[in-house]
């Protein structure tokens, strides 16, 4: 089984296609959105329509739940505060149900943990060594069995592992394939389609295969000169269309 996991796609509607037209190619079964379908770039209710068209598995996202309640942009830089002011305009009340709708985590097949941040808070982070700790004791205790998770919110790629003696640790992402471990669980994080920020602006996902379990990660061209012109004719923040280009 192959599955394609992507994870903040941020309204921009232009790498979302061309992320959707690669998988398209590929011998995928299932699309995986790890959250934040909204905020940041313009085409909000183009990215929810096309999840839900494809009827991709999605999880809730921190844009995604203060574009439905503004109270929960409140603790936002600026720059993010305005995007999700106008994304919570934009968006009509059945985008919005959708994106209540969606879940903090779930489970794929019984064996892989799915969620945006942290587990049951979208807002957390996994950047530093004691997070990744924090969330690997999570899954030992409220989901047995689980060895693989998958989260986004960083948009940046990084895999996480914890060895049979309990030594956490961040793996080196030295070519774009890893093969995982059996004996190891592991934390990782596909990258951002529509905002990376890894001094790369292409869209970023990966193709996990469970047998043997692998990830693959990719990079897609899109049309950024497009979704940069978007966000200036929204009149929102001149440095979120500069950021997509430098891969900030």
């Amino acid at each position: 089984m192959r599955v394609a996991i992507i994870s903040d796609i941020h309204s921009n509607v232009e790498a979302l296609k061309a992320v959707l037209d690669e998988i398209e190619q590929d011998n995928i079964s299932i699309i995986v959105n790890l959250g934040d379908l909204v905020g940041y770039n313009a085409n909000p209710k183009e990215c929810v329509e096309l999840v839900q068209e494809r009827k991709i598995i999605s999880i809730l996202g921190n844009h995604d739940r203060a574009a439905t309640e503004l109270k929960y942009a409140e603790g936002f830089n600026i720059l993010a505060y305005q995007a999700l002011v106008w994304s919570a305009k934009t968006l009509t009340n059945g985008h919005k149900e959708f994106l209540n709708s969606l879940q903090h985590t779930k489970v794929l097949w019984d064996r892989y943990l799915l969620f945006h941040g942290v587990p049951e808070n979208p807002d957390g982070y996994i950047f530093y060594f004691f997070q990744a700790k924090k969330v690997f004791n999570y899954m030992r205790k409220k989901t047995p069995g689980v060895r693989v998770a998958f989260f986004g919110h960083t948009h940046h790629r990084a895999v996480w592992q914890r060895d049979v003696r309990g030594k956490v640790s961040k793996v080196e992402i030295s070519g774009d394939h890893l093969l995982l471990d059996a004996e190891q669980m592991y934390l990782i994080n596909p990258g951002s389609v529509g905002q990376p920020r890894q001094k790369q602006w292409k869209a970023s996902y990966l193709v996990f295969t469970n047998d043997p379990e692998t990830i693959h990660f990719r990079s897609v061209a899109y049309d950024v000169n497009s979704a940069q012109n978007k966000i200036r004719e929204a009149h929102l923040p001149e440095y979120l269309a500069e950021r997509l280009e430098s891969g900030l």
